[in-house]
């Protein structure tokens, strides 16, 4: 506990004791008649003296500031904000990132369309690709590109291109944290039980976008996030499935993920998945982390990363499996040209990566994912990876390993002809 300094006043009150009139001086006063006239009377002369009395008051005022205490575990991660008022930021252009303001925003295929085809949800966000004149162009949740009027969303020019590394600044990060999968057909894997993983992933990402939002501290040695000022909160921070409680779930395709992250100009990027298809049993945590082979800087941000992940999980009571290679890793296509596997790893620009943390398709560790304690630790983990990234040159103590060609399925990520985007209007889904 801090000792603060001590404010110390005091306050000098005189009190003064007189005779007579005016005179304060100790001398005797003159003789005073009160008998009539002509009257014989005696003269009494008695002397005046003047006593002063000085009270001193101490008053001393003590400030107390705790320690910072932990965050701890919400059983419910923040509703989302409030749909903003529309508006143009300065300095929009055409490029950058719109959300839909209040009242939701209607969407026309073609400039000269009369009607339009949806009236999209309030607090949706779409990349913009170009404005001509009250029109932007907009890069939609289902894949596709639309038009937009200007005053029924807030338009935001990228974030400002900075070096990531010691000395950046974190509260100029610009962050997009990704809840993997979503909607009536891509629920991701699921555990024997029914747990669906699009909706532990979304759970998990607005937990990690609360804690970015507000300063932070950390204790470096026990990993215990506090709500402190050390860390600053994150500049920018975008979720790619938006809306609280079931708002949040509906079907975005991986163009447009990687699409709104570029268009943000993101300093990093983390996708939020869990896995499935497990190979062998082990005695801790089997976390994967996929990273960029084309930019190197994932591989440092995808070592942290596991090495924050396997520090929250650990203390966890379960039946862990795994892969026979586990940590960082990063897959390749077995095409000609071998880019990355996964499309929102080969479409991104900045240094991104996907987490899958834990097995759902494990009963054990889904029984620890249906928990807001193992939840929140998965978050916390994400955090730390992200600030140690962004902030320090650390080059993490995870596992790794290099490339390698894949020759799996992982299934298609992009939107399907049936996807829909989420309407204002709830008689449109």
């Amino acid at each position: 506990m801090r000792r603060l300094s001590l404010i110390v006043g005091a306050v000098l009150f005189a009190v003064s004791c007189t005779a007579g009139e005016a005179d304060t001086t100790t001398a005797p006063s003159a003789p005073v008649t009160t008998s009539p006239p002509n009257t014989t009377t005696s003269t009494v002369v008695t002397p005046t003296t003047t006593t002063t009395t000085t009270t001193t008051t101490t008053t001393t005022t003590t400030t107390t500031t705790l320690p910072p205490t932990p965050y701890g575990v919400p059983a419910e991660p923040r509703p989302d904000p409030i749909a903003p008022d529309p508006g143009v930021s300065d300095g929009f252009d055409g490029v950058g990132v719109v959300t839909v303001g209040a009242g939701g925003a209607p969407l026309y295929e073609a400039l000269d369309d009369e009607e339009p085809f949806v009236l999209a949800r309030e607090g949706l966000m779409f990349s913009a690709q170009q404005r001509q004149g009250e029109w932007i162009e907009v890069y939609t949740t289902c894949d596709e590109l639309a038009w937009v009027k200007a005053d029924t969303v807030v338009a935001r020019p990228p974030a400002e291109a900075a070096s990531i590394g010691a000395g950046f600044d974190f509260a100029e990060a610009t962050i997009v944290v990704d809840p993997g999968h979503g909607g009536p057909w891509n629920i991701g894997a699921a555990s024997p039980s029914g747990l669906a993983e699009k909706t532990v992933n979304l759970d998990i990402a607005r937990r990690v976008r609360d804690l970015l939002s507000e300063p932070r501290s950390v204790d470096w040695s026990t990993g215990v996030i506090l709500n402190g000022t050390d860390i600053p909160s994150a500049g920018w921070v975008i979720l790619t499935r938006a809306g609280a409680g079931d708002a949040g779930d509906y079907e975005a395709g991986l163009f447009y993920r990687s699409n709104l992250a570029n268009a943000a100009n993101a300093h990093a990027m983390v996708a939020i998945h869990n896995n499935a298809g497990w190979e062998i049993r082990m005695d801790s945590p089997g976390s994967d982390v996929y990273y960029q082979s084309q930019i190197p800087e994932s591989r440092r941000f995808a070592k942290i990363m596991v090495q924050e992940l396997l520090r929250g999980f650990t203390p966890f009571d379960a039946n862990w499996v795994g892969a026979l290679e586990t940590g960082a890793k990063s897959r390749l296509s077995p095409r000609a040209d071998n880019p990355q596997y996964y499309g929102i790893l080969r479409r991104s620009d900045m240094p991104t990566v996907i987490t899958e943390g834990v097995y759902i398709s494990n009963q054990s560790e889904a029984d620890l994912l249906a928990t807001a304690e193992f939840r929140q630790a998965y978050a916390d983990a994400v955090y730390r990876a992200l600030v140690r990234f962004l902030t320090t040159d650390d080059t993490g103590d995870g596992r790794d390993s290099d490339p390698v060609i894949w020759y799996g399925d992982a299934g298609r990520g992009d939107a399907r002809p049936s996807c829909v985007i989420p309407s204002q209007d709830p008689t449109d889904q």
